[in-house]
């Protein structure tokens, strides 16, 4: 699989006008926005409470099969958690095929999943570009998750609603949220994984000494 990536990174290619979605990689508008959220007004900026977007993808891609009729409905709403008994921090990643960092800090998420998960992280990430700086496709998820066989969840963003933090041309984009109240602690653009995984580690630790 990972011979399959490489071939379709093969055909580079980027581009900040953003191209028309095929109606069938759309998720409808509302359909996994259910349960408990807090309330808005929403923003993009630290401090500020993220809006609950909603995608489609596995939210254990390394023990599903991967079929599209697999597909599973998951929104920020997935891992909000007051109590914090499941989750403390939630990472938002988003990534693209043709992005190199993102291949790179893909092939790193999972030990980070494995270290920190324990501790109350949850990794989140969606998939909004192929090759060629277009929407991505369920193929590419497909041979994504494989590649990197992703433990944590992996959705599609075809639409690109990620974009709301980040233009596409600076991928990755990493946002720390915080599982309780969803408001957005910090936001990385581009590659910054030593302040990242610093500020990560910082945060549980705190959150532990506090307990």
């Amino acid at each position: 699989m990972r011979a399959l990536l490489l071939v379709a990174l093969a055909a580079l290619g980027c581009g900040t006008n953003r191209p028309e979605i095929p109606p069938e990689l759309l998720q409808p508008a509302g359909s996994c926005n259910s349960g408990l959220y807090p309330a808005g007004p929403y923003g993009i900026e630290v401090d500020s409470t993220a809006q609950n977007f909603c995608f489609q993808g596995w939210a254990r891609p390394d023990t599903t099969e991967h079929t599209q009729a697999s597909l599973q409905d998951l929104a920020f709403s997935t891992f909000h958690d007051e109590t914090g008994e499941r989750y403390e921090l939630l990472l938002v990643n988003s990534a693209a095929v043709w992005c190199s960092v993102c291949r790179s800090e893909h092939e790193d998420l999972p030990a980070r999943h494995e270290e920190f998960g324990p501790r109350g992280l949850v990794i989140f990430s969606a998939l909004f570009q192929d090759a060629k700086a277009e929407p991505a496709k369920f193929d590419d998820l497909k041979v994504w998750v494989e590649t990197f066989d992703t433990p944590f969840p992996m959705v599609l963003d075809p639409a690109f609603q990620l974009g709301a933090y980040a233009s596409p041309e600076t991928a990755p984009l990493n946002l720390l949220i915080d599982a309780r109240t969803m408001k957005i602690l910090q936001k990385y653009v581009g590659d910054q994984s030593t302040l990242l995984w610093d500020f990560v580690e910082t945060e549980l630790t705190r959150r532990e000494a506090a307990e």
